[in-house]
């Protein structure tokens, strides 16, 4: 039976979920801090900032997971296809 993921790509895989979750948490204080600045006061700099941060994090976070499954579908597609040629019984 072919494994779907191997044990090299798990990982890489915690680590990119990691980062979404991470800048999933980031984007929301970003969102809640910005509600609470929406009173007509300017918002400072590092709230923008910190928003596009989150913003790219989320990005990094799909492309990374997106990408892994993507290599290892291709890699366990490829492994099934494989033939194992057997010696002829004598």
């Amino acid at each position: 039976m072919v494994e779907s993921i191997s044990k090299s790509y798990k990982p890489w895989i915690i680590a990119s979920l990691v980062v979404l979750i991470g800048s999933l948490g980031v984007l929301a204080v970003a969102m809640t801090v910005a509600f609470i600045y929406f009173s007509g006061v300017p918002q400072p700099v590092w709230l923008s900032l910190l928003g596009v941060l989150g913003g790219l994090g989320v990005a990094a976070g799909f492309g990374g997971f997106f990408l892994l499954m993507l290599v290892a579908g291709y890699s366990a597609w490829r492994e099934g296809r494989r033939v194992q040629v057997l010696p002829p019984e004598q």
